[in-house]
């Protein structure tokens, strides 16, 4: 997925996540009037592009409030770090290198950023061709 997906409501929320599987995920909380995320979103959707392999979605506290209760979002932007479901991380605030810093350090400890490929991450693929010639 390249670009961020806006999450519409808890549920959609569960359903991203679930999806995103071995892929890095990373959650920005925000919420309308608030100025440090209206500052990062600039950034937020130009890492999107610049990390096709990473799923970014986009959670507005007061639209999932399930969502960022269930993970203690006090304060936005708060950046949630996923891989199989599972929180990995968390940065907060609206320093877009930072931000940046903490994707890459995800994104260089993927053990397979490419699910879609059954060759393991340090691997290449080697095809070779035997030509067979047969005299009759």
């Amino acid at each position: 997925m390249v670009g961020v997906k806006v999450i519409g409501n808890d549920s959609e929320f569960q359903a991203e996540l679930s999806g995103a599987g071995s892929r890095l995920t990373v959650v920005k909380f925000t919420m309308s009037g608030c100025r440090p995320c209206v500052r990062i979103a600039p950034a937020f959707n130009m890492l999107s592009n610049k990390y096709p392999q990473v799923v970014f979605l986009e959670v507005d506290v007061h639209v999932c409030q399930a969502t960022a209760a269930a993970n203690n979002i006090s304060a936005t932007p708060t950046f949630l770090f996923f891989r199989n479901k599972v929180r990995l991380d968390q940065y907060q605030g609206a320093d877009a290198s930072g931000l940046e810093e903490k994707i890459k350090q995800h994104v260089e400890n993927d053990p397979g950023s490419n699910e879609d490929s059954d060759i393991p991450k340090g691997y290449v693929s080697v095809c070779v061709c035997v030509c067979v010639c047969v005299y009759i």
